[in-house]
């Protein structure tokens, strides 16, 4: 309930002019009003206090109760304490009730478990012999299994006669046994050896077993692989008319088939037998067999190749080049077998559940991922067979280069578009075919080693003689060039180079060879430019084939790479520098017939006449006519120059006209109608050389346009107005000085071209 309203106290009463006394009336309402303000002041204090009271008394009231109750909570405790120490009392004795009760039930289950095994004993003793008699031998094993069980919980002197006949029939079964699984491998009977094989297990001779199987698979291997070695010794000592292309890597593959074969044939069998682990044993005893045998063919080959593998002189070169095929055949099965045993190997190895426990069982000798050998004795055998392969390989490449650069190199003199000789495509065939040998052996070294050999061959044999043919046939080609009707166009269907290879009777003037032709020798370069791009994209092209990004070597193939571009980047870039360097010379060989037409330029006055101008219109003074014999010279390089040597040539004839131009525009003195036409004949040239290259040209001829720009002016404002159009001359300031001042009919001061051009 809420307290009663008080009511407010009256405002203060202001005069105007300040305070002022209360009249009576006035203090008498005031008096009125403040009694009674105290009455209901009174009024509302007596109705908290009442309230109060009641409050006072029913707290009271409730203190008293939990006194009360406080004093039983004692009492309470006292006897929750009792109850829960008769029940912990009462469990003590029911767990105790149990335990013993759980022991007599243990007892009573060994003493049935005993007596189940006593029972199981006599019943085994009862059969195994007859079992044994009868030849059921997977019966017997059964017992005897049955019986290995539980030998170790009868209690000593338990049925001691039951237990002699058992052990007495383990002993014979485990000799029958091994009896008849020697007698099944002898035999050749592969059923019966799964059978007995089977039986080792469960008379706990398991380890046995898996050895005895393994030596069952590697007879079985050794007898396979000596029908493939005897084809190797024939008995006449002379080849055999019948025999495989490469009968020493043939052998090698059917030996390594064969142990996929076994694989296929037998681990199914071996891990359901022997269970996962041991079928690695068996893979080791297999792998070292199959060594076993691949080594005497390795041996034999050897033997055989003994000349080849020594480089004996007399060794015929086409043996060296078979002998090195079948080396890398070799070597590439023997890398694809290993790649094949160890990934079988590690395919089991994840199937063992416990492989950190299998790990401590394994010889320091092998490895953890696979459990078979770090390292054979058929791998050492293939790396010593890989460095003899590299130095054979390496000595047959420099003798085959070095016969088709010598030797063997021809120009055929009627083909009129055969532009190179054969040592070319010679040369690169063998570097190719070389390649291809060593990226085939799947040996990172042996490519490397050969790209090494290959990168030689092209940077010292074949430079040099392409060097040397282009030396030999420059002066012959030089002289023949320089009559002016030699390279004049042929008639149809006749060789451009006809007069340079036959006299005038048709008779041979030389040896058809590169050294016999100038033209052939440079195409010949140029060639070996594209060749090397194109044997770089088939080699990288074979590693990505033989070391794919997904395959097991495929962090070999940045390597590779990486040792494909030192060998070939390099020499590339030096066959380049030759190619253009001997361009430049063709292009001095031509310029002599070139002067003729240049020669009215160095007497040309720019100093002409509007007349003189209307002429030089009419009767081009020099540019025309230039062109027509750069036409011929160009005709005649288009016929016996590839396309990237003839552009080369032009491109670099081109640059020459131009420096001549520039020369005679810096040392001559222009009217405005000789400049216009001086603008006029850098066009002519220009337009001609355009259209007879395939690459931009123009751009040689920029400093020509500027220099015809300056000439052309008419004014200083039009300088000032040039200036600012071209944000970066290609003519330096005294070149811009230099020709302003050798137009004789243009106003301009030095303080005006000083204010214009940079110091």
């Amino acid at each position: 309930m809420s307290p009663p309203t008080v009511p407010p106290p009256p405002p203060a009463t202001e005069a105007a002019g300040g305070d002022r006394a209360l009249t009576i009336e006035e203090a008498e309402a005031e008096l009125a009003v403040a009694g009674e303000r105290e009455r209901a002041l009174e009024l509302q204090l007596e109705k908290l206090y009442t309230k109060a009271s009641h409050l006072c008394q029913s707290e009271s009231r409730n203190l008293a109760d939990a006194a009360e109750q406080h004093k039983q909570v004692p009492l309470a405790i006292r006897k929750l304490q009792e109850t829960l120490s008769q029940t912990a009392g009462v469990a003590d004795e029911l767990s105790g009730r149990v335990r013993r009760l759980d022991a007599v039930c243990g007892r009573v289950g060994e003493a049935l478990k005993l007596v189940d095994d006593m029972l199981e004993l006599r019943e085994c003793s009862d059969h195994v012999m007859k079992a044994i008699a009868t030849e059921d031998f997977e019966r017997a094993a059964r017992y005897v299994a049955r019986f290995r069980a539980s030998q170790d919980a009868l209690p000593p002197g338990t049925d001691d006669a039951s237990v002699r006949v058992l052990c007495e029939a383990e002993q014979k079964l485990g000799a029958a046994v091994r009896e008849r699984f020697e007698a099944a491998i002898v035999a050749k009977d592969q059923a019966s050896v799964s059978r007995f094989a089977k039986l080792f297990h469960p008379l706990g001779l398991a380890r046995e077993g898996v050895d005895r199987y393994t030596e069952f698979i590697r007879r079985a291997l050794a007898e396979r692989c000596a029908a493939e070695f005897r084809a190797l010794v024939p008995t006449s000592g002379a080849k055999r008319a019948d025999a495989e292309p490469m009968p020493y890597a043939q052998a090698l593959t059917s030996a390594f088939m064969e142990v996929a074969d076994i694989v296929q044939e037998h681990q199914q069998s071996v891990e359901e037998e022997f269970g996962s682990q041991n079928f690695i044993v068996v893979m080791r005893g297999m792998v070292d067999e199959a060594d076993t045998q691949a080594l005497k063919v390795i041996e034999k080959f050897a033997k055989d190749h003994a000349k080849v593998f020594r480089q004996q002189a007399d060794a015929d070169i086409q043996d060296v080049g078979a002998t090195l095929e079948e080396t890398a055949l070799i070597t590439q099965r023997t890398q694809q077998f290993h790649s094949y045993v160890h990934n079988v190997a590690a395919s089991v190895v994840e199937m063992i559940a416990d492989k950190e426990a299998w790990k401590t069982t394994l010889p320091e000798d092998c490895r953890d991922d696979d459990g078979l050998m770090k390292e054979t004795r058929l791998a050492r055998r293939v790396q010593e067979l890989v460095n003899e392969y590299v130095k054979v390989e390496n000595s047959f490449l420099q003798k085959s280069v070095e016969k088709a650069v010598r030797e063997t190199d021809t120009l055929d003199p009627s083909d009129v578009f055969q532009l190179t000789t054969t040592l070319v495509d010679d040369v690169f065939f063998i570097l190719h075919e070389s390649l291809r040998r060593a990226t085939s052996t799947f040996e990172v070294q042996a490519v490397g080693a050969i790209l090494n050999c290959v990168s030689d061959a092209i940077g010292d044999q074949l430079k040099v003689a392409l060097q040397g043919n282009l030396s030999k046939s420059k002066g012959s080609y030089n002289n023949w060039a320089s009559h002016a009707e030699n390279i004049v166009a042929p008639p149809r269907g006749k060789h451009p180079l006809e007069s340079l290879f036959f006299d005038t009777q048709g008779k041979p003037r030389v040896e058809f060879t590169a050294a016999a032709s100038w033209p052939h020798s440079l195409n010949n370069l140029q060639q070996c430019l594209e060749n090397i791009d194109m044997l770089k994209a088939s080699t990288m092209e074979a590693f990505e084939e033989t070391f794919p990004h997904d395959g097991p070597d495929k962090d070999k193939l940045p390597m590779l790479h990486n040792l494909l571009a030192m060998a070939l980047d390099d020499k590339k870039a030096e066959f380049e520098a030759l190619h253009v360097a001997y361009c430049k010379e063709g292009v001095t060989m031509f310029i002599g017939h070139l002067k003729p037409s240049l020669d009215p330029l160095g007497k040309l006055d720019y100093i002409i006449d509007e007349d003189r101008y209307a002429d030089f219109q009419v009767n081009d003074p020099f540019a025309k006519a230039f062109n027509s014999q750069t036409e011929v010279v160009y005709q005649h390089v288009k016929a016996v120059f590839n396309p990237v040597s003839c552009e080369e040539i032009m491109q670099e004839l081109a640059v020459r006209i131009v420096k001549r131009m520039e020369k005679e525009a810096l040392s001559k003195r222009f009217s405005l109608l000789g400049a216009l036409q001086f603008e006029s004949d850098v066009r002519i040239l220009c337009s001609f050389f355009t259209n007879v290259s395939e690459q931009a040209l123009r751009h040689k001829f920029a400093r020509l346009f500027e220099m015809s720009s300056l000439l052309s002016l008419e004014s200083v404002d039009e300088l000032q107005e040039l200036l600012g159009d071209v944000r970066e001359s290609r003519l330096t300031p005294d070149e811009i000085r230099k020709l302003l001042a050798s137009r004789v009919d243009l106003d301009a001061s030095e303080a005006e071209l000083s204010r214009l051009l940079p110091s």
